[in-house]
């Protein structure tokens, strides 16, 4: 079984066998660590004509963070939550036309990356809706298909939104959309939209 099978699959094996219910309101720690998996990752890159085998939309990426939560407020009937987040991406390959200053070519792209940012929850009984925003540092690379490669450094904002579900006061599931900023070369910067499905661990 692939990777992209094994870990839909452990998630499921894991809501299966904790327990449905949660207190989030009342967390065993405020540190807490989390890893998600991109099953999509749109880019906003364009094949150049001709180009065979292209798929602007990179697969296999994702996300791994360490938090700290501050105290809980209550509000409109649940809390709202706030936290801190350090967060490392990786960019699966696409395969698109790159600008250069020679012109588009066709490559494949990757890219990795660290960030910071700040999270603000809002929990109702098991359920968590929440906002992000902060600033990231990625790093782009691109191979070229007819030789030649480059890579470029890029500070840029990032934020995003997800939902989580409480299995129990230290397990959560989660589905997340986040932008981050990646230069691939001088010429080409955009902005990668990654889907994510994951899970997290409270302390």
């Amino acid at each position: 079984m692939s990777f992209k099978l094994r870990f839909p699959a452990a998630l499921l094996a894991l809501a299966a066998i904790a327990p449905l219910h949660a207190s989030a309101a009342d967390p065993a720690s405020p540190i807490y660590i989390g890893a998600s998996y991109g099953f999509r990752a749109s880019t906003g890159l364009d094949c150049i004509a001709g180009q065979s085998d292209c798929d602007k939309s990179s697969k296999r990426n994702g996300k791994a963070y360490v938090g700290y939560s501050f105290d809980a407020l209550p509000f409109q009937g649940g809390v709202a939550l706030p936290s801190i987040e350090l967060v490392g991406y990786m960019g699966g390959e696409v395969k698109s036309g790159f600008d250069t200053g020679a012109g588009r070519r066709a490559g494949r792209g990757k890219f990795t990356g660290l960030g910071i940012q700040g999270v603000l929850g809002y929990q109702f009984d098991a359920f968590t809706l929440s906002g992000r925003a902060g600033a990231a540092y990625t790093q782009g690379k691109v191979d070229y298909l007819g030789g030649g490669s480059d890579k470029k450094d890029k500070i840029g904002l990032t934020y995003g939104i997800g939902a989580a579900y409480a299995l129990n006061k230290n397990w959560a599931l989660h589905l997340d959309w986040d932008r981050v900023p990646v230069k691939y070369s001088s010429k080409q910067t955009t902005k990668v939209d990654m889907f994510s499905l994951g899970a997290s661990y409270r302390f």
